[in-house]
């Protein structure tokens, strides 16, 4: 009989090699748990070799499962024959094993149930279900009854030992194994930049030092502490970090009990209560973590889903001014949907293939760095600004996010480009109003130190200088008019000082009557020129008052000019030595430093 069409003796050979390996792990962990289990009177808190089964037919074409389960089985006889155990008990529990996978199996070998076991809201009901419900409780019932047939063992606490050991071992070990032998652990930790490697190497080594910490080293009962480190890793490193955390919590607490270490040996007398002590509180943290993992799960693969789904993408671009753009690993446009015009006023076919540079030259850089973080922190999103002045002098905003495929392989990032133009000139806007007089409208203090500040960072010596102005005698303007006409006497006296600079000066009120300007120009003389000018523009004209009256006005100027040994506050204050000089030599004058 030759081979069926499309086989191979290799190919052949590889399935059959499922199986094998599969009953041989079988055998190693039936061996390690009973001989660890047999000095403290036979009894397994948790059975986690009937998970490796399951997650290995999970994971496998359903042909391979019946020859899985079989070999799975054959280990499991082997290891009980190794252990001292006679024929009976060979015969009988692998057999009850196997109804107990079975069920198992029919229940969660479903198209959407291979790699998100305990990962979906829907999928933890239906795995609680088969495999923390029924397939335990059919093998508990059938072993307890084997168990008092052979040991004369009450069958209630037979029944509720083997039902707890089996439900607790698929429920934490199946999603596991799974996450081990499906690659996705080592594709999830590959897709982490290295401080997220880092980080969930810490968190799941903060859980088994806490872990230890309570059950070996700790003299109080302190069980609840185990708890937050586990909720940190629900919330930082999602369900997969859950997964690996939930095995290591209940490793420990297993070999510490059964040595007699850690507050339930300590609490609870007799390897039977200790044994239900174990299993009841690995149980309390499966409830507790799995619920939120699922569903924290369940929240980002819709996201995911919406994210990478064409249909949605091009709904979305289709009913809002948004430009969305593929990108593989080196930053190189694949695919555009949407409003391409937004960006340029350029064609989709012009901006696929297109780097960062040509896509924007000016706002290449932060581009690039976007896309680069996002590849590294695949866990949020990540956003640039640019401007495009020398084409249509707009704002525009790039969010970031790592793309995969359908297997987690890190395809690039996608990009939502939207012009935020009016959101930035409101920003300006606001920016400008936070630095504004509110009273003349020139630059209030802030707003003047800062333009002061950028101004410094690069001045030459002599290139700047500074003219602080105090208007004559105007506590008695106040005095004898009021405030609203000393008001008024600011407000004209500073639009007689805006006209008589340059566009390249800055004027400011630093408070009260007190005014500066920021002259920037190198030639001295025509610095105290423009100074001049304005000493005789306020005085020349008296100001008029809603009243009908008018009032004469006069300031005083002293001027400094930049060193480049002198600090801002001592720039400044050159300026007010001068300007106090004026007004000892009876005001209305400019006086240079």
């Amino acid at each position: 009989m030759g081979l069926r069409e499309g086989s191979t003796i290799p190919g052949m050979m590889r399935q059959a090699a499922v199986p094998l390996l599969t009953g041989l792990v079988y055998f190693w962990l039936a061996l390690v748990t009973i001989n660890a289990t047999q000095s403290y009177a036979g009894i397994a808190p948790i059975w986690p070799a009937n998970a490796l089964v399951l997650a290995v037919v999970l994971l496998r074409p359903r042909p391979q499962a019946w020859a899985i389960i079989a070999f799975g089985m054959l280990g499991n006889a082997v290891a009980v024959l190794a252990t001292g155990g006679g024929l009976p008990e060979a015969f009988l529990y692998p057999a009850i094993n196997l109804a107990e996978l079975a069920i198992a199996m029919l229940g969660l070998k479903s198209r959407d149930g291979k790699r998100r076991v305990l990962s979906e809201p829907r999928a933890v009901v239906r795995v609680l279900f088969w495999a923390g419900l029924l397939a335990p409780a059919a093998s508990a019932s059938l072993g307890a009854l084997t168990t008092w047939h052979l040991f004369a063992h009450p069958v209630g606490s037979a029944l509720l030992r083997w039902y707890l050991s089996d439900a607790l071992g698929l429920l934490i070990f199946t999603p596991f194994f799974i996450a081990l032998l499906s690659g996705e652990a080592f594709r999830r930790v590959r897709a982490m930049g290295w401080w997220q490697r880092a980080e969930f190497a810490g968190l799941l080594a903060l859980v088994a030092v806490v872990t230890w910490a309570v059950f070996f080293v700790a003299r109080n009962p302190l069980l609840f502490l185990i708890t937050m480190p586990m909720m940190l890793v629900t919330f930082r490193a999602g369900w997969l970090g859950t997964k690996l955390a939930l095995a290591i919590v209940a490793i420990v607490v297993g070999v510490a009990t059964m040595t007699g270490n850690g507050p339930i040996a300590l609490l609870v007398h007799g390897a039977d209560m200790q044994t239900y002590g174990v299993q009841l509180y690995v149980a309390a943290l499966l409830l507790i973590q799995m619920p939120v993992a699922a569903t924290l799960t369940a929240r980002q693969d819709v996201v995911d889903k919406l994210r990478e789904s064409e249909q949605a993408l091009r709904m979305l671009a289709a009913r809002s001014p948004i430009l969305l753009l593929s990108f593989d690993l080196q930053g190189i446009c694949e695919r555009v949907v949407g409003t391409n015009s937004i960006l340029l006023d350029r064609d989709a076919a012009d901006l696929v293939g297109s780097s960062f540079a040509e896509i924007s030259a000016e706002g290449q850089f932060e581009l690039r760095c976007a896309h680069n973080a996002a590849l590294e922190d695949i866990s949020q999103s990540h956003a640039a600004e640019f401007r495009t002045v020398h084409d249509n002098d707009a704002w525009f905003e790039a969010v970031f996010r790592v793309h995969f495929d359908e297997t987690e392989r890190c395809l690039g990032t996608i990009a939502t480009i939207h012009d935020v133009t009016q959101r930035k000139n409101q920003e300006l806007s606001l920016s400008r109003t936070a630095s504004t007089d509110s009273l003349t409208g020139l630059l209030n203090r802030a707003g003047f130190r800062a333009r002061l500040d950028q101004a410094l960072i690069n001045a030459a010596s002599g290139a700047l200088s500074i003219a602080v102005i105090d208007v004559d005698r105007f506590k008695l303007i106040n005095d004898n008019s009021g405030h609203q006409v000393g008001d008024i006497v600011l407000r004209e006296i500073a639009r007689r000082i805006s006209g008589q600079v340059r566009a390249s000066d800055a004027v400011g009120r630093l408070g009260g009557d007190e005014f500066v300007i920021l002259l920037a120009t190198p030639n001295w003389d025509t610095v105290q020129e423009i100074c001049g000018r304005i000493v005789a523009a306020v005085g020349a004209e008296p100001i008029a008052l809603p009243s009908g009256g008018t009032l004469r006005t006069a300031i005083s100027c002293g001027v400094a000019r930049y060193r480049q040994d002198l600090k801002i506050d001592e720039f400044i204050h050159e300026a007010d030595v001068a300007l106090y000089e004026a007004k000892r030599n009876g005001r209305n004058r400019v006086v240079a430093a």
